[in-house]
């Protein structure tokens, strides 16, 4: 059980980075600025926490594309 929680941690914190660098997707336009988790979920987005590093804020355009940007709050803030 231990091993499948470790596993799930780093894959979320790798797909979570690739998608903040843009790795593997497609051109994106110019980053959005850094935001909370309240304006994250208010304008539709997902929040995805990166373990120890903090989280971001990812949205799924309709056309296939996503975008994302940093969370702002402290950690340890739900």
């Amino acid at each position: 059980m231990r091993s499948r929680r470790l596993a799930l941690a780093a894959a979320t914190t790798l797909g979570a980075l690739a998608l903040t660098l843009g790795i593997g997707g497609t051109a994106q336009a110019a980053p959005r600025p850094p935001l909370t988790k309240a304006e994250c979920w208010a304008s539709g987005g997902i929040v995805v926490p990166i373990n120890v590093v903090g989280s971001v804020c990812i949205w799924h355009n309709p056309d296939g594309t996503s975008d994302s940007a940093q969370i702002t709050d402290p950690l340890g803030i739900n």
